[in-house]
């Protein structure tokens, strides 16, 4: 169905499917599509979907917090005085029917534009069924706040902070800073990203990306990436995860590094 997506899909139905109505109300729509929570990510990463993204630490250590939601529900505002309000909710965020929603989850955000500015601020928590012996999960829950700003048309800055709970591996924190710069006909990017120690000692990494791309006419563009994640001894975040086609399996401790030279084509 399509409220739940097909992850293994090849089709759309493996992305965001929804239906919905857009009015001076604001936006409504039900179905299988990416939470507030993660678009704040997104609007943050300058790799995206290539490696070196974001993904490879603040969704790495079993944290998962840039999902879509199965048979979602969401409202997102109009623009009051520069804001907009988002809230997404599941009544059970699994595939198949359930008579109880202990299976829920919501996610939510407040964004703040103006003058190059944006700002976002996301809280999501997801309900989690009770274990096999019958006892209570506690909530896995997070709180994201992302910011990027253009400063001109060359000059774009980007921050990010996660607090990750009740993830596997523990309590986590996540940050990291992005910088982009137009050279003519090329775009320049770099982002460090930093995972901290959650409940496992030597369980924190770093990530470094740097690339450039460029852009022939409005839908070809052809980009050159390299990034490299050091690991503690008992972490294993990728370099390659997240978006990016070919992962790469990581032993504890080991620090991989990727080069990646691809183009993107825009129907």
């Amino acid at each position: 169905m399509f409220e739940e997506g097909d992850t293994n899909s090849d089709f759309f139905d493996a992305r965001d499917t929804f239906v919905g109505l857009q009015g001076r109300f604001g936006t409504a729509r039900v179905g299988f599509f990416d939470t507030p929570m993660k678009k704040v990510r997104s609007r943050t990463d300058f790799f995206g979907d290539k490696i070196g993204d974001a993904r490879n630490i603040v969704a790495g250590g079993g944290v998962n917090l840039d999902k879509r939601f199965r048979n979602g529900i969401h409202y997102q505002s109009p623009v009051l005085n520069n804001l907009i309000f988002d809230l997404h909710y599941s009544t059970n965020d699994a595939t198949g029917s359930t008579t109880e929603n202990e299976n829920d989850a919501v996610s939510s955000a407040v964004t703040y534009q103006a003058d190059g500015l944006t700002v976002i601020l996301a809280y999501e928590r997801q309900n989690q069924l009770d274990n096999a012996q019958g006892q209570a999960v506690a909530a896995q829950s997070g709180i994201r706040l992302g910011t990027r700003y253009k400063l001109n048309e060359q000059w774009q800055l980007a921050a990010f902070y996660q607090q990750s709970s009740n993830f596997n591996g523990g309590d986590r924190d996540a940050w990291g800073f992005g910088v982009g710069y137009k050279l003519g006909e090329y775009n320049l990017a770099a982002q460090y990203y930093q995972a901290g120690k959650a409940d496992n000692a030597q369980s924190d990494a770093t990530m470094l990306a740097l690339g450039v791309d460029r852009a022939l006419g409005k839908s070809l563009n052809f980009y050159l990436a390299l990034a490299l994640t050091d690991n503690a001894d008992n972490a294993n975040f990728n370099v390659s995860a997240g978006g990016h086609g070919k992962r790469l399996t990581i032993s504890p401790g080991a620090d991989p590094m990727a080069i990646s030279f691809g183009t993107i084509y825009k129907f």
